[in-house]
């Protein structure tokens, strides 16, 4: 409180801070937090396709791919599905990837930020949609587990874009994420679609996850669709716990392609992969279970706590001269 004090006096600070506040915003928001100022629009020239691509936007493109090539497998049936999970787990690689060649080689426009929006829709939203509904599908008559699974599918491509439309609009560099991201999700739904498909490989009878109105993996993936969009405060891990998550990520890639020969190679990679899966999903925990909710207020609050902070240096320093 007394450094908020301190800050309400400097009405140079205030009004660099609100600077600092519109500066995070897209350029349409921007302009109407501007009351009574009229924004100029430049007159821009199109620039050719090929020069608005970078070599990040050619990985990013790789993801897009394996996105559409995972839709078809999932249509084809039978082992497409293991191919559709394959290619769903190759574009979290793509997509993990893009990032550091971007920082690496630079662009000088906004197009792979769309772009890449774009690819995760197809890759992360809607091909595990569609993987969810021909896997776990009975016919085409109707019935109550049909119905739950269109559902199921439904929340997993809406939801998912609706978070993915969220991060865009915002364009916040939070070093943690608002809900939980779509690659997280989407490896949810591979390790529990796994389970299922090398279960039926291997004829393990399980009422109501193998035998009988297979319930169990719609309602789940349904339940937890809904945390992509929900307030929860997800950590960015990196150094020795993102490492150990690429190497459980390549044992379940490594399951799947040669599980065909041994499905039961394929069901221990899918009970690790699931282990790790649940891990990050309850990772919110390890910080209490008040410290779940209310993600959004709590980046907020340090945000402007690193602004406040920031903005009485430059004062101390300005005073010095």
């Amino acid at each position: 409180m007394a450094k908020l004090k301190r800050f309400q006096r400097s009405g140079s600070g205030r009004s660099r801070l609100k600077e600092r506040v519109r500066s995070r915003f897209p350029n349409g928001i921007r302009g109407s937090l501007r009351r009574g100022r009229t924004v100029q629009r430049k007159n821009l020239k199109p620039l050719p396709l090929l020069k608005l691509i970078a070599p990040a936007d050619i990985v990013t493109l790789m993801n897009f791919i394996c996105g559409v090539l995972s839709v078809m497998a999932s249509v084809n049936g039978g082992d497409g599905f293991r191919i559709a999970m394959l290619l769903i787990l190759v574009g979290i690689i793509f997509d993990g990837i893009d990032g550091p060649i971007a920082r690496k080689f630079g662009s000088s426009h906004n197009f792979g930020i769309w772009l890449d929006s774009l690819a995760d829709a197809v890759t992360f939203c809607v091909a595990p949609a569609i993987l969810v509904y021909n896997l776990f599908k009975v016919g085409d008559q109707f019935s109550l587990l049909n119905v739950l699974v269109i559902i199921s599918a439904l929340s997993i491509a809406l939801l998912g874009i609706l978070r993915l439309a969220r991060f865009s609009l915002q364009q916040n560099k939070w070093k943690d994420f608002i809900g939980l991201p779509t690659p997280a999700f989407a490896t949810v739904v591979v390790s529990l679609s796994s389970l299922y498909f090398w279960s039926l490989e291997l004829d393990l009878n399980a009422k109501y996850f193998t035998t009988g109105d297979t319930v169990i993996v719609p309602g789940i993936l349904l339940i937890l669709s809904w945390v992509m969009v929900s307030d929860i405060l997800f950590r960015k891990y990196h150094g020795k716990i993102m490492v150990a998550g690429g190497f459980i990520l390549l044992i379940m890639i490594f399951t799947l392609l040669f599980g065909v020969h041994d499905p039961l190679v394929g069901l221990m990679g899918s009970i690790i992969f699931s282990a790790a899966s649940l891990a990050y999903l309850i990772s919110p925990l390890s910080k209490g279970r008040g410290n779940v909710w209310g993600a959004r207020r709590r980046l907020e609050n340090e945000y402007y706590d690193d602004d406040l902070d920031d903005i009485e240096t430059e004062d101390d320093m300005n005073g010095q001269y």
